[in-house]
């Protein structure tokens, strides 16, 4: 078992790899494949736009016939005609003439450039021209946008609506994705009970599991919460059984830390599992294990409300990404100036539930919450990284901000 450093990404992968899950695929819709990962290269059948293409509504010029024009001293143009969007000019331009054209329309031959409509002015058949216009000025050239045989689409690229747009401007109306993994996740503790019941002094209603399993189901993850589990080594020993036989992740949220009932490592090891790692250094989250059950992935999240959400958002997700078979970047920091000061403790990554205003630059105050507050989790917009080398911050400094 080792402390990884969860910046270093590079660590987190290397256990990824350690991790027996090959992640299926399968053919689907496109109407079905929101969320979901590529499996496959998509590329571009042909050239798009496939003929020159007008970026403007303006007029379809030769280059060369507006050189200079001015204000003072305009182009004076013939027009021949007026183009259509949905359909292929069947005049050519010759010297001195010009076509009104509209935004994406296809321009006529002899064509290289388009003047903005801001810049003509129409007199009768003619048309003074009061801006010059490069060699091919306001077009969209053929194959500009993409060439045939153009990847469009990587493969671990995770499937957006505006992925699903380009597929069906393309008529791909199929894709190969990876099959979201099967990820069960339960709460333990003696102290939690059920959102449904009324908790007596001592209890609390389950937030943990609701949360993460949540967090999964936004994702594109087949997710299911299980029953609570008492903390009993048989009880958490069999539900890992179990859920092995049925799931490819198992995600147990409390009893990962060293008290005295803390039997979720006990429990991988009775399994015949192995941990690969109990403990990451950082603030909150630190007591997350990571093993492997029957080539099965176990994580355990921490118990505590804020500390279960950050080792899920940081460690948790960006891990089954990774085994989804998406290509997972690093997750982007804004710069913000701090507002109050914050102090930690060298060696850990600390990261400090934060509130974003923005008064001529963004600034993060600091949500300070005692152990166990579960209000902060919906207070906060991100998350303040402190360096591990770092003892604390003073007020309007620039910091590092994970956005939520």
């Amino acid at each position: 078992m080792a402390f990884l450093n969860l910046f270093d990404q590079r660590k987190l992968w290397e256990l990824a790899e350690k991790i027996p899950l090959e992640p299926l695929s399968e053919r689907k819709s496109i109407y079905d494949a929101l969320g979901l990962v590529c499996a496959e290269d998509v590329l571009a059948p042909e050239d798009i736009p496939p003929k020159a293409r007008s970026e403007v509504d303006g007029y379809a010029v030769r280059s060369r016939d507006v050189k200079g024009a001015s204000v003072e001293r305009p182009s004076l143009l013939t027009r021949v005609g007026s183009i259509v969007v949905d359909e292929v000019p069947q005049f050519e331009l010759n010297p001195g003439e010009c076509a009104y054209i509209p935004t994406g329309a296809i321009l006529p031959k002899g064509a290289d450039a388009v003047v903005m409509i801001e810049y003509v002015e129409e007199s009768g058949n003619y048309v003074e021209v009061f801006k010059p216009a490069a060699p091919l000025e306001n077009v969209v050239s053929p194959g500009e946008d993409m060439k045939q045989g153009d990847i469009v689409l990587k493969r671990g690229q995770r499937i957006t609506p505006q992925v699903v747009g380009l597929l069906s401007y393309l008529g791909k109306l199929e894709v190969q994705v990876y099959r979201p993994l099967k990820v069960f996740v339960a709460a333990t503790g003696n102290e939690i009970v059920e959102p449904t019941q009324v908790p007596n002094l001592g209890q609390y209603r389950d937030a943990n599991s609701l949360t993460v399993w949540s967090m999964l189901k936004e994702r594109g993850f087949y997710a299911h919460r299980g029953s609570i589990i008492r903390d009993e080594l048989e009880n958490i020993h069999e539900v890992i059984n179990k859920a092995t036989q049925n799931y490819d992740v198992i995600v147990l949220t409390g009893g990962s830390s060293a008290g005295i009932r803390d039997l979720v490592v006990r429990a991988v090891d009775e399994a015949g599992g192995t941990v690969l790692a109990h403990g990451f250094t950082i603030k909150p989250g630190k007591p997350t294990v990571i093993g492997i059950v029957k080539d099965k992935l176990f994580v355990g999240l921490p118990g505590h409300p804020m500390s279960c959400f950050v080792s899920a958002s940081l460690i948790l997700m960006p891990l089954l990404r990774r085994l989804q078979g998406e290509n997972v970047k690093p997750m982007p920091l804004l710069k913000a100036r701090l507002r109050t000061a914050v102090f930690s403790r060298i060696g850990v990554e600390e990261w400090i539930p934060v509130r974003l205003s923005y008064e001529e630059e963004l600034w993060a105050e600091p949500v300070f919450s005692k152990s166990g507050m579960v209000s902060s989790m919906v207070r906060n917009e991100g998350f303040l990284r402190i360096p591990p080398e770092c003892e604390g911050m003073e007020p309007g400094e620039v910091v590092e901000v994970l956005l939520l």
